[in-house]
């Protein structure tokens, strides 16, 4: 059986859409990052009260609505859920300033943020699989990870001059509301505008040998479908640990730290942020380019040169040196960024079409439990230690095991092509 299949350029637009969403959630989850001084002397409560009100409740209903997010996703399509998220967030920042000066109410509101927030993660491997053709997937996926870290350096720096402005942290966190309504108008226009593509699904269940039931339960069965769910956990696992140890490791004093200073440990973590940007797309260039689409040798690297580069920073003759630190900064971050894109690439290229959201939305959603691992992790042995050392050997060691995983990311021999051809028209 041979199909062609028209995808027009009113898909560019869709992947701008994407962007921008994805870009007014992180901003949404990062904001009261750099505020949470003005948060709890407020509030009149402790910073770990006002760190567990923000961001804990925002990061833990994000996991969860990523898993139920990916299954809306399928069920009623990529506009609904899009337009239902972001007004979620709306909603959330703007009630702020209004009820959320007292620890139950902003720990609430947070919550509806994070609701939010989870299901426009989870899209992706939908989008990508409906509206692009499977040699442009991996760079959609890689999209949604520079989005995500743009997003995150964008409220690192709105958001203490918004509240310099204002004074007030409460109506800082209405105004970044701004960028989810440009990302809802562009989402109407995409939900009145052309259609994804009639793509009758490539992929079927083909192993006689399985008993008959949904698509969504075959790929459960798959042992590669939780292979996939394990290396996003994992590298969360690496890069969650990893953002939280490192610049306090760089900015105290010896012997705990290196003694350089939270001036110089901000710098230095930006362009780590930028190259982790970089890395997010060039991973699906190089997946596309370099390995003929195949998402594995992509994973093994991203995960490989993480460990190594990441452990790098603890030895004396890198760290020592700012701009030797400075380049095993930006390698780390430009590596790390390979793993979560291309297992989602991965999805979208191996799983039936209408299974997607479902199969994606469970693996992000999941996976992202893998960053509370890392920073429990890491603290547990900070406290045991009173040093860095032994936090940032559990990132290597985890980043290891993640490449050992990673060597059985396979295409799930259940599902075979159903189709011969598959032919862009733009």
């Amino acid at each position: 059986m041979s199909t062609t299949v028209e995808y027009t350029r009113f898909r560019w637009f869709v992947l701008l859409t994407m962007c921008i969403a994805t870009m007014a959630t992180a901003v949404a989850l990062i904001s009261p990052a750099p505020l949470m001084g003005p948060i709890a002397k407020a509030m009149g409560i402790s910073l770990g009260e006002a760190t567990g009100a923000t961001m804990g409740a925002f990061t833990f209903c994000v996991a969860l609505s990523c898993i139920v997010g990916g299954a809306l996703v399928d069920r009623v399509g990529v506009p609904r859920v899009f337009i239902g998220s972001l007004l979620l967030v709306i909603v959330g920042e703007l009630l702020t300033p209004v009820v959320g000066h007292t620890l139950g109410a902003l720990t609430f509101l947070r919550a509806i943020e994070g609701a939010g927030t989870g299901p426009v993660m989870a899209a992706v491997t939908t989008i990508a699989a409906q509206w692009f053709p499977a040699h442009e997937r991996p760079i959609v996926t890689g999209v949604q990870g520079m989005s995500m870290g743009l997003g995150i350096a964008i409220g690192f720096v709105v958001a203490p001059a918004l509240f310099q402005s204002s004074g007030d942290w409460a109506i800082t966190m209405a105004w970044l509301s701004v960028f989810c309504f440009i990302g809802l108008a562009l989402t109407l226009i995409v939900a009145f505008g052309p259609k994804a593509p009639v793509v009758h699904d490539t992929l079927a269940v083909c192993d006689p040998e399985i008993v008959a039931g949904s698509d969504f339960k075959v790929a459960l069965q798959q042992p590669v479908t939780w292979v996939g769910v394990l290396c996003v956990f994992l590298l969360s696992w690496v890069s969650q640990a990893f953002n939280d140890l490192t610049p306090a490791f760089i900015a105290v004093e010896p012997p705990v730290g290196i003694g350089l200073g939270p001036m110089t440990a901000g710098k230095m973590m930006m362009f780590y942020q930028i190259a982790f940007m970089a890395g997010a797309v060039m991973g699906g260039v190089i997946s596309e380019k370099i390995f003929g689409g195949r998402a594995k040798p992509v994973v093994i690297m991203g995960f490989l040169l993480s460990a190594v580069f990441c452990l790098s920073i603890k030895l004396p003759f890198v760290f020592s040196n700012e701009g030797t630190l400075q380049f095993c900064l930006i390698i780390a971050g430009f590596f790390m960024s390979f793993v979560n894109p291309q297992v989602m690439a991965f999805i979208s290229k191996n799983y039936p079409e209408h299974i997607t959201g479902k199969v994606g939305g469970m693996t992000m959603g999941i996976g992202i439990f893998g960053g509370t691992a890392g920073v429990i992790a890491g603290s547990v042995a900070l406290h045991a230690t009173d040093l860095y050392q032994m936090s940032i050997n559990i990132v290597g060691v985890i980043a290891v095991i993640g490449l050992i995983v990673a060597l059985w990311l396979n295409p799930p021999k259940a599902f075979c092509s159903i189709s011969s051809n598959e032919n862009l028209k733009a």
